[in-house]
């Protein structure tokens, strides 16, 4: 089954395009041996895909959270060599960019994911990178795709949207648009996708030519 008439690719980051488990266990790790929260890591990370506040909240942690935002993403610049890429990412955002328009929709803060994009993806273009903020809610709430296609003129029909969280499943379905599930990332065991790749370079299968 392929999917037609698409214009936008819109991409998560983390467990899509780079491997940063490791990363975020490193970052939290230290903020857990500072005293700046008390919980396990595999608390944190079985609930990634949201925003890093909602993450706090959902864990019962509410104070402090400017703080400890603060020092976790210190932590994964701290960390950076720990990041890896999957081994398809970027040729096929090479060979994805001549026919689509690229663009970012991740619950990371906006300085990292810039950092690790042209760290690892140079030369590739993306046309927008869509954070959390105070006007747009973070996934599972579709504001950030439905930002997206408004910015770049494009509508939700003709846009994929790559990830691998219940929260980029539910987000794609509240935005009305296509969800590809990269099931080589995160948390996904038991998610149902119609459209699904086993590898980052998968998705030139799913795409009409």
């Amino acid at each position: 089954m392929k999917l037609k008439n698409i214009k936008l690719v819109l991409l998560d980051v983390d467990g899509v395009l780079i491997d940063s488990r490791l990363n975020m266990q490193k970052s939290w790790n230290k903020l857990l041996k500072e005293n700046y929260v008390n919980k396990p890591f595999s608390e944190y990370f079985k609930r990634i895909g949201t925003s890093f506040e909602n993450i706090l909240l959902q864990m019962g942690i509410n104070k402090n959270i400017k703080k400890i935002k603060k020092e976790y993403f210190v932590n994964s610049l701290l960390f950076n060599n720990k990041i890896k890429k999957y081994k398809t990412v970027y040729n096929t955002l090479i060979k994805l960019q001549k026919k689509y328009k690229l663009a970012i929709v991740t619950s990371k803060r906006k300085k990292n994911t810039i950092y690790f994009l042209k760290k690892f993806f140079p030369n590739i273009h993306f046309s927008l990178i869509c954070v959390p903020s105070l006007k747009h809610k973070s996934k599972p709430n579709p504001d950030l795709l439905n930002f997206a296609f408004k910015r770049l003129g494009i509508k939700s029909k003709n846009s994929i949207y790559v990830g691998d969280t219940l929260n980029d499943l539910l987000a794609s379905k509240r935005a009305k648009t296509n969800f590809v599930l990269a099931n080589y990332g995160y948390n996904n065991k038991n998610l149902k996708s119609k459209f699904k790749i086993k590898k980052f370079s998968d998705i030139m299968n799913l795409l009409q030519s």
